[in-house]
């Protein structure tokens, strides 16, 4: 490789370091959780016509079902208040000192202290969906009163 090709790779690196935002691999982020959490350890029971609570976690579902949503368990509680963990019911169900029902998940073993960090700290940061934003339907969701 000549010098001159070099120093355009290098620009070119360099210039990509500053032009994308940092993905860090410890951030919170919705697709994550919905890959590493959702998906493999609550879509089992959390999906489908009769899924508990008309709480879906599938893929097409699990964001417009959360975010901004009454809990129909605790209807005074959002399953998910953005900016708040500790008023968020998923939070108090997945760490288990909800008020009504079990920990979740109920099959299985309690997540762990790092998967539960990672949701807490995805709805302190706002709970924004993949693409980064608030999803409007949530919001909608949530003042219709649908559960």
């Amino acid at each position: 490789m000549s010098a001159s090709t070099k120093r355009l790779t290098l620009a070119g690196l360099a210039a990509t370091l500053f032009i994308l935002p940092s993905a860090r691999a410890d951030e919170p982020d919705f697709q994550r959780i919905q890959n590493t959490i959702f998906t493999p350890l609550c879509a089992g029971c959390h999906s489908g016509f009769f899924a508990p609570h008309s709480l879906r976690l599938d893929v097409r579902n699990s964001y417009r079902s959360l975010v901004g949503m009454k809990s129909a368990e605790a209807p005074a509680l959002l399953r998910v208040k953005s900016g708040d963990p500790d008023a968020s019911y998923l939070v108090h169900k997945i760490e288990g000192h909800a008020a009504e029902g079990v920990r979740m998940p109920a099959s299985g073993a309690p997540l762990s202290r790092q998967d539960i960090e990672l949701i807490r700290q995805w709805i302190a940061r706002g709970a924004q969906s993949t693409n980064g934003q608030r999803d409007a339907v949530s919001s909608v969701g949530a003042s219709a009163g649908q559960h």
